[in-house]
């Protein structure tokens, strides 16, 4: 089990994380004719070019677990990272070519990484719900109504 990035400690900073992610498919270009689409795999990583921001006693607490926990950068731990879907733990690691330079400002100290997580996570109810979330425009106004149509209505389905 990956260790756990640490309680209380201030996770990545909302405005200066960016998300990238290779695609799963592969483009095939015959000699003539339409070009298709293969798929490579459903395993997809996601990077994020992440910042965190500690005043100094967080800061050495976040080096402690760096150093000691997951052996500088080694080791997987699972974070909290907001996404389109909430506040959703993922998997994750430090990438090797971006390990942590240090900002000081101060009583602050800022780290900038990558990270890679295993998947980007979608909850399974998101998933479930998926043709009816991409069909509704303005499907956060529908919520409540298909909640109750799909438990205390339809049962079965």
């Amino acid at each position: 089990m990956p260790a756990a990035y640490p309680l209380g400690l201030s996770t990545i900073l909302r405005a200066s994380k960016s998300r990238s992610q290779p695609a799963a498919f592969s483009l095939r270009e015959p000699r003539r004719g339409y070009g298709y689409a293969q798929e490579t795999g459903t395993d997809v990583p996601v990077f994020w070019d992440v910042e965190f921001r500690f005043s100094r006693s967080d800061a050495v607490r976040f080096q402690l677990w760096f150093v000691a926990t997951v052996r500088r950068g080694v080791d997987e731990f699972t974070m909290p990272i907001r996404t389109e879907f909430g506040l959703i733990e993922h998997v994750c690691r430090f990438m090797p070519e971006s390990l942590l330079p240090c900002r000081e400002d101060g009583e602050t100290f800022g780290y900038t990484s990558t990270i890679m997580a295993r998947a980007l996570v979608i909850p399974p109810a998101y998933l479930e719900a998926a043709e009816v979330i991409a069909g509704l425009p303005d499907w956060e106004a529908w919520t409540g109504l298909l909640d109750e149509a799909m438990t205390a209505a339809m049962p079965e389905a």
